[in-house]
């Protein structure tokens, strides 16, 4: 059975794995630019050096951003909506999360523009967001 605590437990699970290979993506990174050498081609050298840059400071974002992931998780305020469609999860703006072979779940923000429909409209009640039509299975 589907519930918002296997949800959250699966979303969390997946969120610490992504968090620990960034951080090990990012320790590598940091020590393949420091252990580049000046060479006699300067500007290979200084290249090298701001590409590695710029991939640290993407890695960085993205720890940043999945950590702000698990803290907004841990507040709790999500909720685990069923249509017709599809299930949607309105916690994160994840996207899409396998919780086993048949069962997957939308992880959404509650900004995304779909996201107010889902949390007005009453079971059993219709509505339509880009030409296709929702009916409310239960919240």
């Amino acid at each position: 059975m589907l519930s918002k605590d296997l949800v959250l437990d699966k979303l969390n699970d997946k969120l610490v794995s992504k968090l620990e290979s960034l951080k090990i993506s990012l320790i590598q990174t940091i020590e393949s630019r420091n252990s580049d050498t000046k060479s006699s081609a300067g500007d290979k050298f200084e290249t090298s050096r701001e590409m590695a840059q710029i991939e640290i400071k993407k890695l960085d974002d993205q720890i940043k951003k999945t950590q702000q992931f698990l803290f907004d998780l841990k507040a709790d305020t999500s909720l685990l909506i069923k249509t017709d469609k599809g299930v949607f999860f309105i916690c994160i703006a994840y996207g899409k999360l396998i919780i086993s072979e048949d069962i997957q779940v939308i992880c959404i923000s509650n900004l995304a523009p779909i996201s107010n429909f889902l949390l007005t409209t009453e079971i059993g009640m219709s509505f339509n967001f880009n030409k296709i039509k929702y009916t409310m299975k239960g919240k």
